[in-house]
């Protein structure tokens, strides 16, 4: 070989061992190792990046072989579960021989060196356009994909929130017929209007015997809390005063008014109870009861109660005996005489009001079949 020829060799740069890779290959590559790359750069451009990174960190060479070597394996099982039900038979030809023939001459040898040397550069050019081509066809992948990372997470988020509000809809709506199927059910017991005449009664005493004052007036705040708050001493926020609920005449009051109200017309309508009904069982009769208060019984003790207390209870005169019955009966009568007063004042004819209809109400309920 001639000085010449080896002069030439030596200037042609070496063959980059990364140029027999697809233009996918390098790009998946360059990405996991976090180069820069874009999708319209050329296979050409890839390869000298790598080769420059190699160039920088030899030390990297064996990771970038087998990054390679992973994405070639992947390709392989690929290819294998595609081509599982193809077979294919390769027949290797003996007998067939190449001959080379082997010139004596330098000038044959200098001939054939430059005819490989333009094959090489035909081969390059061939690969060039390869590359092209590969350009050409290669579709990378959008940098950020805002179908998978934005509009589909927005997408299922929403339908997740849609369908906890129809379940809370649901769950509201079936809520509301449920209790307002148990409210009709309860309101449409008389047993219910003997227990909101109650009530009634009951928040009357309160609002007679509780009142609202200003704090600084306050009986229940000590007036320790006013020597040492001076704030407290000048306040006029509207208070609660519950001290007067405490003193024998609402105790008294509200004792007599349980007993009258509540304690005397459940003992009767227990045992006076008309609320049985004789139920067949095939061949057999049972008699059970369906309430275990006759409310009727109830709300008509209840008016009785209230007018004899009212109205024939005054003409009971006071024990004149000196005894001790005589006094515990002038005590009773002092303190129904306490009762009677609010009686009087603040229920006024609420009782006979209230009763009377619960009393009507409950005759019409009697003939409720069950």
């Amino acid at each position: 070989m001639s000085q010449q020829q080896q002069q030439q060799q030596q200037s042609q740069p070496e063959k980059s061992p990364f140029r027999s890779y697809t233009k996918e290959e390098l790009y998946n590559l360059l990405t996991k190792l976090e180069l820069p790359v874009k999708a319209k750069t050329t296979k050409k451009a890839m390869v000298e990046i790598i080769d420059d990174f190699v160039e920088k960190n030899p030390e990297q060479l064996n990771i970038i072989e087998k990054l390679l070597q992973a994405d070639d394996d992947e390709e392989e099982e690929e290819e294998e579960d595609d081509d599982d039900d193809a077979i294919v038979e390769v027949v290797n030809i003996d007998g067939e021989e190449e001959v080379e023939e082997e010139g004596d001459d330098d000038d044959e040898e200098e001939e054939e060196e430059e005819e490989e040397e333009e094959g090489d550069d035909d081969e390059e050019e061939e690969e060039d356009a390869d590359e092209d081509d590969d350009d050409k066809d290669y579709e990378a992948p959008p940098p950020l994909n805002l179908k998978e990372w934005v509009v589909d997470p927005i997408i299922a988020q929403s339908e997740t929130v849609i369908e906890k509000f129809y379940e809370f809809t649901d769950n509201v709506g079936i809520t509301y017929l449920n209790q307002s199927e148990k409210l009709r059910d309860q309101l449409s017991s008389i047993v219910t209007l003997n227990y909101l005449q109650i009530i009634i009664e009951f928040l009357i005493f309160i609002y007679t015997f509780i009142q609202l004052v200003p704090l600084n007036e306050n009986n229940l705040i000590h007036q320790i809390f006013h020597d040492n708050i001076p704030y407290l001493s000048t306040i006029t926020w509207p208070s609660l005063e519950i001290s007067s609920i405490f003193q024998y005449k609402s105790i008294i009051t509200f004792i007599i008014w349980s007993i009258t109200s509540i304690i005397i017309p459940s003992i009767i309508s227990y045992f006076i109870n008309f609320t049985s009904r004789v139920i067949e069982i095939e061949d057999d009769e049972y008699l059970f009861r369906i309430y275990s208060f006759d409310p009727f019984i109830f709300a008509l003790s209840k008016i009785l109660t209230f007018y004899f207390i009212n109205n024939q209870f005054p003409l009971i005169e006071f024990a004149t005996y000196e005894c001790f019955i005589s006094g515990i009966f002038n005590k009773i009568l002092l303190n129904i005489g306490l009762y009677q007063s609010f009686a009087t004042n603040n229920l006024g004819t609420l009782p006979y009001v209230l009763g009377g209809v619960n009393v009507l109400i409950a005759l019409y309920a009697q003939f409720e079949e069950y």
